[in-house]
């Protein structure tokens, strides 16, 4: 049975409540990209929901694969949205790579037998081999955050980023992993994110109604289905593991999408 502190369980609901709704502001970047009709935007969210639906299918039978993937996409737009804000086009991938693998192996790194019980948790599965190529990981990020200070050195604005990196690594450090995670994702992840789509949105939508509406809509559903899940989960798990569960696996089913529409789709085009 896997448990959770008072914080921990805490800070998740902090993700549930601030951190998952960021993701319900894809209706306003589908406008953005052009799908303002109602029925380029119906064709929007079937093709949403249909990838959502088969990440959580693949997740059921694939759980292991699943959960490295998802951990790989996770590195990925993490560092894209880090890296963004920069507005620095060369280096891109380097960057972007030392922010994303700074908060998610971060985290690993500081407190791996703990971040390990929820991997095992989340995919049925023991964790232990997969350790021995962890330090390949860390040898890779410790090369590119030492690139990092070295182009901080040379290029001022790099040196807002690498601030932000420490600072990060401070909070994961003297916090549980869930409750490092949770400040990530909602303080900074999260107000990046929504900063970014509101100036575009003000910018280039005249129908800042739409935006409020499909948002909170988006949010809502979002919610209801969480609380189905959980409440489907709640006849085989406690409701601290259905609650973990349903978070990461949904968190999943929508980083997929949400990652091809904001990191391929809307920064090509906006930034």
């Amino acid at each position: 049975m896997y448990e959770l502190s008072l914080i921990s369980l805490l800070a998740l609901c902090l993700v549930s409540f601030i951190g998952v709704p960021h993701g319900s502001f894809d209706g306003a970047v589908a406008a953005l990209l052009g799908y303002r009709t109602k029925k380029d935007f119906f064709i929007f969210v079937t093709l949403y929901l249909i990838i959502s639906a088969a990440v959580i299918v693949f997740w059921i039978y694939f759980p292991i694969v699943s959960l490295l993937l998802f951990i790989f996409m996770s590195v990925i737009h993490f560092g894209l949205c880090d890296w963004s804000y920069l507005e620095l086009r060369k280096y891109k991938w380097s960057i972007s790579l030392t922010h994303g693998l700074n908060i998610v192996f971060g985290i690993i790194f500081f407190h791996t037998n703990e971040t390990f019980e929820i991997f095992i948790f989340l995919s049925n599965s023991s964790f232990s081999q997969l350790q021995d190529y962890l330090v390949i990981v860390y040898l890779c990020y410790i090369c590119l955050l030492f690139r990092y200070f070295y182009l901080a050195y040379k290029i001022p604005i790099l040196r807002r980023g690498l601030l932000e990196i420490l600072l990060i690594l401070l909070i994961i450090f003297y916090t549980e992993p869930l409750v490092g995670f949770s400040i990530y994702f909602c303080l900074i992840h999260t107000f990046k994110h929504i900063k970014s789509i509101l100036k575009d949105t003000s910018k280039y939508l005249s129908n800042n109604k739409f935006v409020t509406i499909t948002t909170v809509a988006f949010t809502v559903l979002t919610w209801i289905g969480g609380c189905v899940a959980i409440i489907y989960l709640y006849n085989n798990y406690s409701f601290e593991e259905s609650f973990i569960k349903t978070l990461f696996i949904g968190l999943a089913a929508l980083t997929l999408p949400h990652m091809t529409l904001v990191d391929i789709f809307y920064r090509r085009k906006f930034n």
